[in-house]
């Protein structure tokens, strides 16, 4: 123990930031159970990747508090408190400190489990200790739940027990920890921080302009090639359409599970080739039933209304790289807009091995609207990487 009579106004500041910090996530917390409950999915993914970059944060503090606890010990009780007074201060700060660490932590996990990378406001990415699993989610939900709760618990006994020193034992323990600048850190940061991240993801005011092309199946969408180019009998099972997409700051994966091609080419009769893919929208995989759901919703892919996707390209180039590019469209939700996939092409007797990328804009293609045009928390950059294997029997 220190032999001053106050905390350090390091320690203190530490002390009032981070209750500020949980209280706030407190609100957050219930916000998003609110956004929930609204059916406002752009809302509630905003509060809750609000939520995930304040926890972080608030892990970060505590380990700096134990780090600094270190090299500035806290004052001595008073002399005048009972033995069992002191060890249950003892005991409800160090249950305090491992509760701090073990929410955000558990949080943290979940977040990896559910396939929703955490990213610290937007402005970088944190690594994922655990897979995608399920299972292991609804674990770490219900743990983190648990945890939150139990906080809830201690703190208020933290609370009622701080007061019953200053109220009626009158010994000083509260002033120990106690200023009116840092009390106003915590009330500021309780007020500025629901302001701030409570209002995520509310009436979007910002208007994006979709400049897509309408036209149905057959036209536009890329023109029918006669060829005597044989069809490439695809290996579906080695094969696959995936994306890569950004998600309040971190990034996310999905595949497409059900798909078709009818697909010929060769580098050396370019004019002959043709792709013509079709790919069922509600077959999509994202590790995550509820992002899942929220794909096939009307504002995205509207799989009730469109359940088929088109890629048809029949302009192809061979580029000073050696690799090739398919100048096609794409053809989602009934309107069709310029895409191009780039692509190498191995072979090796019969069997063909295309890997190839395409950058798309989902605005562009009308995927997103309404709220959901706001690229703050969906960017509106989206990868598609490609893998077909493939025979070709002339």
């Amino acid at each position: 123990m220190s032999s001053a009579t106050r905390y350090h106004s390091f320690s203190q500041f530490l002390h009032w930031a981070i209750a500020g910090l949980i209280v706030l996530q407190f609100i957050l917390a219930n916000l998003v159970e609110g956004a929930a409950d609204s059916g406002s999915a752009l809302r509630e993914l905003a509060l809750l990747a609000n939520h995930k970059s304040v926890g972080i944060t608030v892990l970060a503090l505590v380990i700096v508090r134990l780090m600094w606890r270190v090299k500035k010990p806290p004052p001595a009780l008073p002399a005048t408190m009972d033995q069992w007074q002191i060890l249950a201060s003892h005991i409800s700060h160090w249950a305090l400190y491992g509760l701090i660490i073990l929410i955000p932590v558990s949080g943290w996990l979940m977040s990896s489990a559910s396939a929703y990378s955490v990213s610290w406001f937007n402005l970088f990415q944190l690594p994922d200790f655990v897979a995608p699993d399920p299972g292991l989610k609804e674990l770490l939900k219900e743990t983190h739940e648990l945890l939150g709760k139990l906080l809830f618990v201690v703190a208020v006994v933290h609370i009622l027990a701080a007061f019953k020193h200053q109220l009626i034992d009158k010994d000083g323990v509260m002033a120990r920890m106690s200023a009116p600048l840092w009390v106003g850190v915590f009330a500021l940061i309780i007020a500025g921080g629901t302001w701030s991240l409570g209002g995520a993801g509310g009436d979007s005011t910002v208007t994006v302009a979709i400049s897509t092309t309408t036209a149905t199946a057959s036209e536009d969408a890329g023109a029918a090639v006669i060829s005597e180019l044989p069809v490439w009998q695809i290996d579906y099972q080695s094969s696959y359409i995936r994306f890569t997409g950004d998600q309040a700051g971190a990034d996310f994966d999905g595949v497409w599970q059900s798909w078709s091609a009818e697909m010929r080419f060769d580098g050396d009769n370019l004019g002959s080739s043709s792709f013509d893919v079709t790919i069922r929208t509600a077959d999509v995989e994202t590790q995550d039933d509820d992002r899942d759901t929220t794909l096939a919703d009307p504002e995205w892919f509207d799989v009730t209304k469109f359940p088929e996707a088109y890629y048809r390209a029949s302009k192809f180039a061979e580029l000073p790289d050696g690799n090739y590019a398919a100048h096609g469209q794409l053809l989602i939700k009934g309107m069709a807009a310029p895409a191009t996939l780039t692509f190498t092409l191995e072979s090796n007797g019969a069997q063909r091995v295309l890997v190839g990328s395409a950058d798309l804009l989902r605005l562009d293609h009308g995927v997103g609207t309404g709220e959901w045009e706001d690229t703050t928390w969906v960017s509106n950059e989206v990868r598609i990487n490609v893998k077909v294997v493939a025979t070709v029997n002339d």
